[in-house]
């Protein structure tokens, strides 16, 4: 018995026309606001107006539309310069989209019915002619002629009746969200059309639904296409729900060369902002920063893995975390304002809630201010898009909130003692991340907040305390810090020459000066010798010290508490790139600095293998295995730093101060991770702590046990302000 052969179910396809098979570059508008010296995207406030609208449902036509368009522009523009503007403009008609007109040609070769669905205006025929895409469509719908826009179903149902056919018959294709989902409710296959790889994935759509389309021997073979991929969930430059994504590609192209290809692939402008990072925006006003990575580096491991792309790579099993930008400094300020009034709003509403006698809303208001705070720190913190405390997952953000949303998240709101302990949690929390918010990203709300504390005071808890500083750089880590850091003789004398050359007679400012390790080599001999130190338990050591001459600040070098032009030479050992920010850092010692001052930086690094580094890599590996790697957060950051010094105009000059061998024995490594002399050690607890010392004790059994000598260069990076 002979049966039937089944016709394909897909009989027709629709399609968009504007970001689907043409493309609007604004090449016109650009050449114009060029040519006219305008400000990018100045055109935009001319074009679009009710009146595009009204062109699109056929009211006016597209000479009475561009005529408005003529008139605003004179208005605004001058009638020159608008004629000009206008000529570029109107002059501009798009480019087809070549892969995407192959494939509908060999979709209506192969007997299916092709069809446009457009909002457009009376132009469209002559764009069509003017494109040669006259005869790509079995029928062209478009919204000026029918009186039909999508999203409408009327619209969608038009299309199919005009085709002759259902809705189950027929592929759509756009490149709108809304329009898609709403052709998807009338119950055709519609399928979201985005670029790069537009129409290869449209035909995959087409191929999902049966239907193979006959290859096209005119067509050349395309290229392996360039993959973007984005930092997985929990990595520091993850970016779901955010303004600014971060993607990365592996490619030999130089910078200037990706610019261009992603102008023609979706990005309204690209810009190359180094040797291998660009950013690119588009019309929405979405920014997208790029990493370049070498050619055959796998994409995933990179975007997970950034020491994959960096000049110099981080410490081994270590996560980097690249520090603000002005472009990502700017976004956060924007959203952290806003957090921070929501906070501080919904607190108030939780307190006016509780005195009118409703604990419930109370508790929905507090869940709101919890929410917002949370998002704040862990935006601030750049580790994961949605923290919590308890998560095992957790990226690390500080002794201090973790502390404050937990006591929150324990206490009862329905009672009034939990209520009053969880508000007085929040509000610590609250004016620990305001403050973090003004120095990281110059943000401020514009909550009143000196009236805040006393329209709270009714639920705040005395007796609760805010937290103390962060136990990354407490009592733990000083205790074991000078022990397992000595200063070799070569080092200190080293330290000595340069004080003597460079500090003696000198208002000095050290940032970051720690236990005073360095300080002790550095102070003698200066006019004035100020060292900043913001962790209280390393200043208690530095104190112990008794330096002479030395004047401790307890504070941060992201607000140095000192006025402008008040130092001749500001030092830092490898503190800079441990601040939250050290370009904002780098900002503030400029600040402080008088002119013909200088800005030093002193960085040591070890040079050649070391056995013993392997020790550390075996600790991270153990004791972080199934959580997230322990954070390093400006480590290998000096090269932006100079970078950002040289966008103020400043040259930065790298001298070798010394160069001298030093041991380290396997047993010395493994003492100083038994005693957690490490900052990253602290992120870790106790179990964690001992499945990474079983680890490293098991790999220094394999190890020679005298160790062998290891190469250390002591360089200057010194950056002078021009004298007035």
């Amino acid at each position: 018995m002979n049966r039937p052969i089944a016709e394909p179910r897909i009989r027709g396809v629709l399609v968009d026309l504007d970001g689907v098979v043409r493309f609007w570059r604004r090449k016109g508008a650009n050449a114009a606001e060029a040519e006219l010296g305008l400000p990018p995207r100045t055109l935009s406030a001319y074009t679009s107006s009710r009146h595009s609208d009204a062109a699109h449902a056929g009211a006016l036509t597209w000479g009475q539309w561009t005529a408005e368009v003529h008139e605003r522009m004179a208005a605004g523009l001058g009638a020159e310069s608008a004629d000009r503007a206008f000529a570029l403009w109107s002059a501009d008609r798009g480019e087809p989209n070549a892969p995407m007109v192959a494939l509908l040609r060999r979709a209506r070769a192969a007997g299916l019915t092709t069809a446009l669905l457009t909002n457009n205006t009376t132009i469209l025929d002559a764009d069509l002619a003017h494109h040669r895409l006259d005869t790509l469509f079995d029928h062209v719908l478009n919204s000026a002629v029918t009186g039909l826009a999508k999203p409408s179903p009327r619209a969608y149902e038009h299309a199919l009746a005009t085709m002759g056919l259902t809705a189950d018959q027929v592929a759509y294709a756009d490149d709108s969200d809304i329009n898609t989902d709403a052709a998807r409710a009338v119950g055709l296959h519609a399928h979201h059309f985005r670029e790069p790889g537009g129409a290869d994935a449209f035909e995959q759509h087409l191929a999902s639904l049966g239907l193979t389309l006959p290859a096209d021997p005119s067509r050349p073979t395309p290229p392996e296409p360039v993959k973007a991929v984005a930092p997985p969930i929990g990595h520091a430059e993850h970016d779901d729900h955010q303004s600014l994504h971060t993607r990365y590609l592996a490619t030999g192209l130089p910078a200037d060369a990706i610019a261009t290809r992603l102008t023609t692939c979706g990005a309204t402008w690209a810009q190359p902002t180094g040797e291998h990072t660009l950013t690119s925006g588009d019309d929405n006003g979405h920014l997208t920063q790029w990493r370049l990575v070498p050619p055959g580096t796998e994409a995933a491991h990179t975007a997970g893995h950034p020491r994959a792309w960096m000049p110099q790579p981080a410490p081994p099993g270590a996560e980097y975390l690249p520090p603000w930008t002005t472009a990502t400094r700017a976004s956060a300020a924007r959203h952290a304002t806003a957090l921070l009034t929501e906070a501080a709003t919904a607190l108030t509403r939780t307190t006016d809630a509780h005195d009118a006698g409703d604990r419930l809303s109370a508790a929905l208001h507090l869940d709101t201010a919890r929410h917002a705070l949370t998002r704040l720190a862990s935006m601030l913190a750049r580790r994961q898009p949605r923290p919590w405390p308890d998560a095992v997952h957790a990226r690390y953000l500080g002794h201090g909130a973790t502390t404050l949303l937990t006591d929150s998240l324990r206490a009862d709101p329905t009672t009034p003692a939990g209520l009053s302990r969880s508000v007085t949690a929040l509000f610590h929390l609250l004016g620990r991340l305001r403050q973090n918010s003004v120095l990281l990203l110059g943000a401020e709300a514009t909550w009143p907040w000196p009236g805040l504390e006393r329209h709270l005071v009714s639920l705040l808890d005395a007796t609760l305390t805010a937290p103390g500083p962060d136990v990354l750089y407490g009592a733990g880590l000083a205790t074991a810090y000078d022990d397992h850091r000595a200063v070799a003789p070569a080092l200190a004398d080293a330290l000595r020459a340069f004080a003597n050359d460079h500090l003696a007679g000198r208002d000095v400012l050290e940032l970051g000066a720690g236990t005073g390790r360095i300080t002790a080599h550095l102070a003698s001999g200066s006019a004035t010798y100020t060292a900043l130190e913001p962790s209280p338990d390393m200043a208690t050591l530095l104190t112990a010290r008794n330096l002479p001459g030395v004047q401790l600040f307890l504070g941060t070098a992201l607000a140095i508490p000192l006025p402008d032009a008040s130092a001749d030479v500001v030092v830092e050992h490898e503190a800079l790139l441990f601040t939250d920010d050290p370009l904002a850092a780098t900002d503030q010692a400029l600040r402080v600095l008088r002119p013909g001052g200088q800005l030093v930086r002193l960085l040591l690094h070890a040079h050649g293998d070391d056995p013993a580094a392997d020790l550390d890599a075996a600790y991270r590996k153990a004791a972080f295995h199934g959580r997230p790697a322990p954070l390093i957060i400006g480590k290998g950051t000096d090269h932006l730093v100079t970078a950002h010094l040289a966008d103020h105009g400043l040259d930065t000059t790298d001298t070798l101060l010394t160069e001298y061998d030093d041991h380290r024995t396997p047993a010395q490594a493994l003492a100083t991770l038994a005693a957690r002399a490490w900052p990253y050690q602290h992120q870790a607890d106790a179990e964690q702590h001992a499945a990474g010392m079983a680890a490293a004790e098991e790999l220094a059994q394999t190890l020679p046990h005298a160790g062998g000598p290891m190469r250390y260069r002591l360089r200057a990076l010194t950056t002078r302000l021009e004298a007035r």
